[in-house]
């Protein structure tokens, strides 16, 4: 390299070199892309939003529908949407994708929920985009796998429309409307006969996860950055209030229809938060007391770059948001109700692995009753940070409650 002559033009250009390595190590990273697609069976899953309106469409999407896993697994990220500028992608992403490959082939995982904030920091959903930040970015065989997805606040401040589109183009990208369901039922153990047993003998066991647009129901900023003033200030409510009404009532109609073991309501924002943006005041309204009557197994959200787990009230809250970096402050611990339990915090200040991405992966055993999920946080290379147990859910028999097959 031929160096400028001045002193401080030379100085400037030494302190400019690592930046121009680590650009190229990225844009190596992200230049990354698989040589060929593989056809992954995925169990018997469906995309489905019946009703015709713009955000509730009617597409359906049905992949394998005689095929049945046995057991359980799936990943979950949040704010993984790379940078909007070249090289469209971070290397904590890149990284972090690389853990989930990991984790996703040792488990044969079958599907992946992607949890907004898909595209940074305008939603610029173009072509270009979606090669560099995603295709290239998650172009391993084992994640290869149906991804349903909801949108962010960041994907709102660009072209939603052009995500749900995506749906028609790439059979991997799972976005039908902004607010959807999937289904998916899976074998475990072998039964004798009874509720949940399947005709072999087999006991067969179900997911379903409704996948909501918090940004239509609480609001969002016009801002783009964590630099900006009132970036983390408290979200305003639905612009239409009307509309989030309507759009609850479609919530409250699914949760109420649904017989799944383990039933998921899955958005952007949080309901609770001890980090940066703290918690939404619209969803513990108008949110929570859905997920409570209805016996949901757990709330899943990103929103926040850092990593939580709250249970209150009997209800689990998984916060995952370190899809593309780690981490923000926990800033609002103390705004956590006084019978939250904070049973896990990734923050900028409780990060002792130095912790620098990250993701959720769910498991049910194929072995066993499989009467009990278990939820593990990773961190960017796959290895396990914290985990805890879901349970399948109660359904109600006459005028009691018990458990599915709990034997």
């Amino acid at each position: 390299l031929l160096l400028p002559r001045s002193g401080t033009a030379r100085h400037a250009f030494r302190c400019l070199l690592p930046a121009v390595y680590l650009a190229l190590l990225l844009s190596t990273e992200c230049a990354l892309s698989s040589a060929a697609d593989v056809d992954v069976e995925d169990g018997t899953t469906k995309s489905e939003s019946p009703t015709s309106s713009d955000h509730l469409s009617s597409s359906t999407r049905t992949s394998h529908p005689h095929t049945i896993r046995e057991g359980l697994h799936f990943l979950a990220l949040g704010d993984w949407g790379g940078r909007e500028l070249w090289p469209y992608c971070t290397l904590s992403q890149v990284r972090t994708a690389a853990g989930m490959s990991s984790v996703a082939s040792s488990h044969n995982s079958s599907f992946v929920l992607a949890l907004g904030d898909n595209f940074y920091n305008h939603g610029q959903a173009t072509p270009i985009r979606f090669a560099a930040t995603f295709e290239r970015v998650y172009h391993q065989k084992s994640l290869k796998v149906p991804w349903y997805v909801t949108a962010g606040n960041h994907d709102h401040l660009g072209n939603v429309s052009a995500q749900l589109a995506y749906h028609d183009v790439d059979p991997r990208w799972n976005y039908p409307s902004l607010f959807h369901t999937m289904k998916q039922a899976f074998r475990v153990g072998v039964g004798d006969g009874g509720d949940g047993v399947d005709g072999d003998g087999s006991i067969m066991r179900s997911i379903e996860v409704i996948l909501i647009d918090t940004v239509v129901l609480a609001g969002m900023h016009q801002l783009s950055h964590p630099s900006q003033l009132g970036y983390f200030d408290p979200l305003p409510g639905p612009a239409s209030s009307l509309e989030a009404n309507m759009h609850l009532r479609w919530i409250e109609h699914h949760l109420a229809k649904s017989t799944a073991d383990y039933l998921f309501v899955a958005g952007h924002y949080p309901v609770y938060s001890a980090c940066s943006h703290g918690n939404t005041d619209y969803l513990i309204e108008n949110l929570e007391p859905l997920l409570k009557k209805y016996d949901v197994t757990a709330y899943l959200s990103g929103h926040e770059h850092c990593a939580l787990h709250i249970e209150r009230n009997g209800m689990d809250y998984i916060l995952t948001g370190t899809g593309d970096e780690c981490c923000y402050e926990a800033t609002n611990i103390d705004g956590l109700p006084a019978d939250a339990d904070l049973r896990y915090l990734l923050s900028a200040e409780h990060n002792d692995n130095s912790v620098v991405g990250g993701f959720a992966s769910f498991q049910v055993e194929a072995s066993g009753a499989g009467d009990k999920m278990k939820v593990v946080y990773h961190d960017e290379r796959g290895r396990e940070l914290y985990s805890t147990d879901l349970h399948a859910r109660v359904k109600p028999v006459g005028d009691s409650l018990v458990m599915k097959d709990t034997q």
